[in-house]
C-alpha cells in the first residue's frame, strides 16, 4: 500500500493529464494542473515551516482551493481539518482550540466572520489566516520550482482530524488514520464500479461531509468533480443536464425534494447512474416514491464520523419499489465488519435487537486527546456505534434508532426512528422529528414535530390519527406540533436538543 492516498490517486491521474479534474464555476482545472497547485501548496507550507503532524484548517465552501488543501496536506503528513463556512465563530473557536492549527484558509466572507468572532471571543493563539483570491495564488507561487516534501507516513499516521456534529462547546476529533483514506477509496470503487474517465461527480452538499467521500474515487478513475456553492432545485437539476452528472451524494431532506419537484421531468437525467444518499434516516414511503421516480439508480450509504463511509450500502439492485429491504442501509462492505450486541457486548442472532458495533480498516484510532473518550466507545477491538439495530438472515443492516435517542415513557423504550418513519407514511409529510420532553407522570413525554409538504394542508389531529394507525399507543406522540422547518446543523442532520429548547 503506497504511503498516502495521494500518491495513488496522482500515479492514476498520469494516465489523463489532460482531462478535466475540477470545475468551480468559470474555473477548470486538469488532473495535472490539479495536482501541480496541490505540489506547489504543499511546498510553501513547508518553506513557511509547517511539518508533519501540524494541523491545517480549510473554512471553505465546495470551492477548488478545499480540494487542493486536502491533497497538500494528505501527500505531506499534515493534519487536515475541515469545517463548512457555515458554522459559526463558536463552533470554529472550539475546533481552534482543540487542534491548534498552523493555518487556516478561508474566503474572505469567512476572514471577516472569524476576525469580529476572535474580537468578541478571543482566541489565545490566534492561527494566520490565508484568503482565498490573491493571498492564496501568492501563496502557491511561493511554492513554485521547489520540491514538494513527501512525507514518511505509515498506516496508522494522523491525515484528518474530523470533527462530530454540533461541535459547540468541547469539539470531540475523530482521529483518521491514512489506512481510513485507503480504505474508503478501496470500498467506493468497489461499490461505484465501474468507474471511468466519464464519472462526473456532482458537489452540492459540503465536501466537509459525505460528498467530499466522492472526490478521490472520481480523480482515481479520470473523472471530473463539479463544484456547487448552494443548493436549489432547479440549480442542481441543470447542473445534472448540462455536466452529464454521473453520481451525486446528497441527503434525504434534498432528495425528497429534488424527486417531487415539478422541474425534475423538464431536465434530461439520464447520464445519472449512482445518486447516493445518506446521512440521516429516509422515511420508507419517502424512499419508496423515489425508487419510483429514479429507479435503481439510488445508493444508500452509512458511515459514521468515526468511520466513514461506506461501513455499509445499500445497492442499486436492492432498490426495488415495495421490497423491505428499502427499510434497512443495506449489507456491510467487503473490508467491514459489522455486529449485533447486547448490554454485556454479548453477539446476538438474526433479527434479535441490539447495539450496532464494528470493526474495520476504516474506523479511526480513537478521539484526539480524549482516552477516556476513546476507552468508552472501543471494546475488545469492536467500534460501538451507538446505533440500535438488527441483521437480517440475509445480511442487511436495519437501524432502529439511537440509543442516546430513545424516549422512556411510562417505563417503555420508544425509539424516535420507528415514530419519525410512521409519520412520514403520510403523503403529506415532508419531515418529522420525534423527542422526548420530560413529564411528571410518564418521566418524559413523546412529542413530534413535523413539516408539511409545499402546498399541503397538515393538521396535528391528522398526525395522530396517522400515529394510532400504526403504532402502540405508548409510542404515539403526546404532543404534535407543526412547523415550517426543523433545527439543522450544516451536515444537515437534525438538531434535537435545539428542538426540545423550542417545545419547552
Amino acid at each position: 500500500m503506497p504511503g498516502t492516498v495521494v500518491d495513488r490517486l496522482r500515479e492514476r491521474s498520469s494516465a489523463f493529464p489532460d482531462a478535466i479534474a475540477v470545475v468551480d464555476g468559470d474555473v477548470s482545472l486538469t488532473h495535472r494542473e490539479l495536482f501541480e497547485r496541490a505540489d506547489r501548496l504543499a511546498a510553501a507550507l513547508h518553506a513557511e515551516g509547517l511539518r508533519p503532524g501540524d494541523a491545517i484548517l480549510a473554512f471553505l465552501e465546495n470551492q477548488h482551493e478545499a480540494i487542493e488543501c486536502e491533497l497538500a496536506a494528505l501527500s505531506s503528513g499534515l493534519a487536515w481539518v475541515t469545517l463548512t463556512a457555515r458554522l459559526t465563530w463558536a463552533e470554529v473557536r472550539g475546533v481552534m482550540a482543540a487542534c491548534s492549527p498552523r493555518l487556516v484558509v478561508t474566503t474572505p466572507e469567512g476572514r471577516k466572520k472569524l476576525a469580529e468572532g476572535n474580537a468578541a471571543m478571543p482566541l489565545p493563539d490566534f492561527p494566520w489566516i490565508v484568503v482565498t483570491g490573491a493571498e492564496f495564488e501568492s501563496l502557491l507561487a511561493s511554492g513554485a520550482g521547489k520540491a514538494p516534501p513527501r512525507a514518511d507516513v505509515g498506516p496508522e499516521t494522523p491525515a484528518r482530524l474530523r470533527y462530530t456534529s454540533g461541535t459547540t462547546g468541547t469539539a470531540k476529533a475523530a482521529v483518521l488514520p491514512h489506512r481510513v483514506y485507503h480504505a474508503s477509496l478501496d470500498a467506493l470503487l468497489e461499490l461505484l464500479a465501474p468507474t471511468s474517465p466519464a464519472d462526473r461527480a456532482l458537489h452540492v452538499a459540503p465536501l466537509t461531509h459525505g460528498s467530499g467521500a466522492l472526490v478521490h474515487p472520481v480523480l482515481h478513475a479520470g473523472g471530473t468533480n463539479v463544484l456547487l456553492r448552494h443548493f436549489d432545485v432547479e440549480g442542481v437539476l441543470s447542473a445534472v443536464e448540462q455536466h452529464r452528472i454521473t453520481t451525486f451524494f446528497t441527503v434525504p431532506t434534498i432528495l425528497s425534494r429534488l424527486v417531487s419537484s415539478a422541474d425534475w421531468s423538464r431536465h434530461d437525467l439520464s447520464s445519472l447512474r449512482a445518486l447516493v444518499y445518506g446521512g440521516a434516516p429516509m422515511p420508507a414511503a419517502q424512499l419508496d416514491a423515489a425508487v419510483r421516480k429514479i429507479g435503481r439508480a439510488l445508493v444508500q450509504i452509512y458511515g459514521m464520523t468515526e468511520a466513514p463511509w461506506p461501513i455499509a450500502s445499500l445497492r442499486q439492485a436492492d432498490h426495488v419499489s415495495g421490497s423491505p429491504r428499502l427499510r434497512s442501509v443495506g449489507r456491510p462492505t467487503p473490508n467491514v465488519e459489522v455486529r449485533v450486541v447486547n448490554d454485556r457486548g454479548e453477539p446476538l442472532g438474526p433479527d434479535e435487537v441490539g447495539e450496532l458495533v464494528l470493526r474495520g480498516p476504516n474506523v479511526m484510532s480513537g478521539y484526539l486527546d480524549d482516552d477516556e473518550g476513546t476507552r468508552a466507545v472501543f471494546r475488545e477491538g469492536w467500534l460501538h456505534t451507538g446505533d440500535v439495530g438488527r441483521i437480517d438472515p440475509d445480511g442487511y443492516v436495519f437501524i432502529v434508532g439511537r440509543r442516546k435517542d430513545v424516549v422512556i415513557s411510562g417505563g417503555f423504550n420508544v425509539y424516535a426512528a420507528e415514530v419519525e418513519s410512521a409519520l412520514s407514511t403520510d403523503p403529506r409529510v415532508l419531515e418529522a422529528a420525534v423527542v422526548g420532553l420530560p413529564h411528571d407522570d410518564w418521566g418524559e413525554l413523546v412529542a413530534a414535530v413535523v413539516v408539511p409538504r409545499p402546498g399541503a394542508v397538515l393538521r396535528a389531529e391528522d398526525v395522530d390519527a396517522v400515529a394510532r394507525r400504526l403504532l402502540s399507543g405508548y409510542k404515539c406522540p403526546r404532543r404534535i406540533e407543526i412547523a415550517a422547518d426543523l433545527p439543522k446543523n450544516a451536515s444537515g442532520k437534525i438538531q434535537k436538543s435545539e428542538l426540545v429548547k423550542r417545545l419547552r
